[in-house]
C-alpha cells in the first residue's frame, strides 16, 4: 500500500472531493513530444522521471536525493534467491551509476544515459507489480527518440533554486501512515509532481494526490523541525513543456483543514496500521 492506493480508497476520494476544491487548468499550449509509434509510454513516463532528476540534480548540485527506487530489485532478487536477476540488475545500477556521474560532470543526454533510465525504469516495475519480463533488459529505439523529444522541451530556468531542492522527498515518519509516498520534487516552497501524459489535463486524481502529499508534509511539520513549509503545488506535463502551479491558499481552506488533518490521521492508522503517529 502506499499513498496512491489510500487516496483511491472511495471514502477517502469522497473525502477529498468535499474538503478540496479542485481548480481548473486554463493553459492553452499544444502537444510538443508526441509519443512515437511503438513506443511504451507507461516506460518511458518513468524512465523521463529518472532523467528530469538527473537534470536538475545537474542544475542543482546541493539538491537532496534519495538511493534509487530501482535499486530495491536487488532486495528483492536476493530475498528470493534469483541469483541470475540479481546479478543482470546490479550489472546496470552500476552501469546507471557510472553515466550519470558523467552526466553530472557535462550535462549530456547521451544515448548510454537515456538506455539507463529506461532499464532503472524497468526495475521500477519490480517494486510495483513484483514482476520483471524476461527481455527487460531490451532496448526499442522508439523508446529512445521519444526521450530525446521529452529532454528536449526541457527549459533551465523552471526548476533552477537558489535554496533547498528535495529529489524524491519522501516525508519521513508521516509516510509511514500510508505505507510510503514516493514524491517526485520539492524546489523552495514549491512540490512538483511529473506527468508524462498526452492530455494537458488536470485529473480529480492527480489533483488528489498532490493534496495527499500536502498533507502529509503538514504532519511531517509537527515532527521535524527543518520540514518544508509547501505554499505551492505543481504538475510537469513533459510532453507539453509546461509547468502548471497552484497555490496552497487558493485549494486549502485553513478553518476546516484542522478537522480534516484529524480525519486523515484516524482513517490512515486505521487502514494501515499505523501507531506511531
Amino acid at each position: 500500500m502506499s499513498l496512491t492506493d489510500f487516496v483511491g480508497l472511495p471514502d477517502v476520494r469522497a473525502r477529498f472531493k468535499a474538503e478540496f476544491p479542485k481548480p481548473k487548468l486554463d493553459i492553452k499550449q499544444e502537444l510538443l513530444a508526441a509519443a512515437p509509434l511503438g513506443s511504451n509510454v507507461r516506460l518511458v513516463g518513468t524512465a523521463f522521471d529518472y532523467l528530469l532528476r538527473f537534470h536538475l540534480k545537474y542544475q542543482n548540485p546541493r539538491a537532496q536525493e534519495r538511493g534509487w527506487i530501482a535499486e530495491y530489485a536487488l532486495h528483492h532478487f536476493s530475498r528470493r534467491g534469483q541469483t541470475h536477476l540479481f546479478n543482470q540488475a546490479k550489472r546496470v545500477i552500476d552501469q546507471a551509476h557510472n553515466n550519470y556521474q558523467e552526466f553530472l560532470l557535462n550535462g549530456q543526454f547521451t544515448n548510454e544515459l537515456l538506455q539507463s533510465a529506461l532499464l532503472l525504469g524497468s526495475l521500477d516495475a519490480v517494486m510495483r507489480v513484483r514482476y520483471i519480463h524476461e527481455t527487460w533488459e531490451a532496448i526499442n529505439e522508439q523508446d529512445i527518440q521519444d526521450l530525446r523529444n521529452l529532454v528536449s522541451l526541457l527549459k533551465p530556468e523552471l526548476f533552477k533554486s537558489s535554496g533547498k531542492v528535495i529529489l524524491n522527498p519522501s516525508w519521513g515518519e508521516a509516510a509511514i501512515l500510508v505505507r510510503g509516498a514516493d514524491g517526485d520534487l520539492i524546489v523552495d516552497d514549491l512540490l512538483v509532481d511529473f506527468k508524462t501524459v498526452k492530455e494537458l489535463k488536470l485529473k480529480r486524481s492527480n489533483f488528489d494526490q498532490l493534496m495527499g502529499y500536502y498533507t502529509l508534509s503538514v504532519i511531517e511539520q509537527k515532527l521535524e523541525e527543518d520540514a518544508i513549509e509547501l505554499k505551492r503545488l505543481g504538475i510537469y506535463f513533459s510532453r507539453f513543456g509546461v509547468l502548471y502551479q497552484i497555490n496552497v491558499e487558493d485549494v486549502v481552506n485553513f478553518e476546516t483543514f484542522p478537522k480534516f488533518l484529524e480525519w486523515f490521521i484516524a482513517r490512515a492508522r486505521e487502514y494501515s496500521g499505523c501507531t506511531l503517529i
